[in-house]
């Protein structure tokens, strides 16, 4: 019996309110709460840590996610898009804990840096896992939109989307196809010349580094065909090639540096062991996911001329040739080729030699944007890279996405303060020493 005399004053309450256009200020957690039903969040868990942070761990539409929303939150949002998982290995659950964004332990933190220092800034962090691993630029596509979603259903009022390796493609994606969604982009080590430009670095690093060992104690299992999974083709195999291919030239052996010679040459690449193994090794454990998820291959090579070669006729006579297929060419393009048209103010920093996505993606980015007349909305920086250990290379050498969290957190105040204040960050500038 008592119900009803307490819904009676709530009701004349909420309408006196309403007659006073007055509005009911929610807390950042009520708003998280609200944002966590309308948007189907399941296995939620919200907690508030000592910091005064509003942490909510969830599943939102099968993806795992992880958001944090500090004390004094200024009403945005930095998004993170991971990179490539390996595939047959589990997604790793997103995790914005105390003891992860303060881990030194590379990779433990996700964002290389950028996290820790836009939480201390007032802005709200998220990151989500994708609904597979391996390539999965449209998996992360979706899980990222979803993200930026429900970030604006906990009353975001702006975000910015970011991304390292495969997240940069996917951070690039998410600009371009949801121009309205983010004010600023930072895309780092990523493969902003899009997913083709990927496969055609690995496949033509394959099919040359063929041809020039081909008859050789460093010929790889498969030899001549680069797009069919072979299954004595292992990562230790690649290792025992390459390694051996090094050494003999170390040694003063002439054949040996004139395949390393010729390869570095005709596909651009660094004529260093890591940079070989990184590259030779994708195909290990990464073609297969590629051809299921692609449906074959949507690179081809079969006009491409190659030049670099002590003899060009004889290489563009005998490497061998992939067609592509038109299903596969299709995925490739709408996961993701960039069209050079985004809104955000974006600023992209790459080593200068990196042996996954080198370096040589950015400026090709670069020429997509300024054919579509975007070039104002862009801005490029380097930073050096890892050094060849010459006593040791196995200590040493080109990796991938060798960054530091004063580099990215850098590179991140750069682009807040072009948002903010118009601030354009300098093109081109080395921020190794930042």
């Amino acid at each position: 019996m008592q119900t009803p005399r307490l819904v009676a004053p709530l009701a004349l309450i909420t309408a006196l309110l309403a007659s006073c256009n007055q509005t009911v200020t929610l807390t950042t957690e009520q708003q998280v709460q609200a944002a966590v039903t309308t948007t189907g969040v399941v296995n939620a868990k919200t907690t508030t840590l000592t910091d005064g942070s509003v942490y909510l761990t969830g599943t939102l539409k099968g993806n795992a996610f992880a958001a944090r929303f500090p004390a004094k939150w200024n009403g945005q949002s930095v998004l993170s898009a991971h990179g490539y998982v390996y595939p047959g290995t589990a997604e790793r659950t997103p995790d914005l804990s105390d003891t992860v964004l303060a881990s030194t332990t590379p990779g433990n933190e996700p964002s290389l840096g950028l996290f820790p220092t836009a939480l201390s800034q007032g802005y709200a962090i998220a990151n989500t896992a994708y609904a597979k691993t391996g390539y999965a630029v449209k998996e992360g596509v979706a899980a990222n939109k979803q993200l930026h979603d429900f970030m604006k259903a906990a009353g975001s009022k702006s975000q910015y989307m970011t991304g390292i390796s495969m997240g940069g493609n996917i951070t690039v994606a998410l600009v371009e196809q949801y121009p309205q969604d983010f004010v600023g982009a930072m895309p780092y080590c990523g493969v902003v010349a899009g997913w083709r430009a990927e496969e055609r670095y690995l496949l033509d690093f394959r099919v040359v580094y063929d041809y020039f060992t081909k008859g050789t104690v460093y010929a790889l299992p498969g030899n001549g065909d680069a797009v069919t999974v072979n299954p004595a083709l292992t990562l230790p195999v690649v290792q025992q090639s390459v390694v051996g291919l090094f050494t003999k030239a170390a040694q003063g052996d002439l054949a040996a540096k004139a395949i390393i010679g010729q390869v570095s040459a005709v596909v651009g690449a660094p004529a260093d062991p890591i940079s070989y193994i990184t590259a030779l090794g994708s195909t290990v454990y990464g073609l297969q996911d590629y051809l299921t998820t692609t449906g074959g291959t949507g690179y081809s090579n079969k006009d491409k001329v190659y030049a670099g070669s002590q003899n060009d006729v004889a290489l563009n006579a005998g490497v061998q040739r992939i067609s592509a297929s038109a299903e596969s060419s299709a995925y490739l393009d709408a996961n993701y080729t960039p069209t050079g048209n985004f809104k955000a103010k974006m600023l992209s920093f790459h080593n200068l030699v990196d042996p996954l996505v080198p370096y040589s993606f950015e400026p090709e980015f670069k020429a997509i944007v300024s054919k579509a007349g975007n070039s104002a909305n862009l801005v490029q920086q380097v930073v050096d890279a890892n050094p060849v250990n010459a006593a040791d290379p196995s200590k040493g050498g080109p990796t991938h996405c060798y960054f530091t969290p004063k580099q990215v957190s850098y590179a991140w105040n750069e682009l807040r303060a072009w948002v903010d204040n118009g601030v354009k960050p300098a093109e081109g500038e080395n921020i190794t020493s930042k």
